[in-house]
């Protein structure tokens, strides 16, 4: 029970990252959080929401854009 607790916590404080690091990025730009979606700031393509799961989508991806393969 406890390892499910944890495994819990783990992806929520995944979730919260996430969207903390959005926000950390696009405040000091006056972008808005919510709008435009996430995009690659190198090529513009928009991230399709299954390439935006934290930590799994990073490994597959391994760091980089699916279009254009820059970091």
């Amino acid at each position: 029970m406890i390892y499910v607790f944890k495994t819990l916590f783990f992806i929520f404080g995944a979730l919260i990252g996430s969207f903390l690091n959005v926000v950390i990025h696009r405040l000091p730009l006056n972008q808005s959080v919510v709008v435009p979606r996430s995009h690659c700031p190198k090529c513009k393509n928009i991230i399709k929401w299954y390439q935006n799961v934290p930590i799994l989508s990073y490994l597959i991806l391994s760091g980089k854009c699916s279009n254009c393969k820059k970091r």
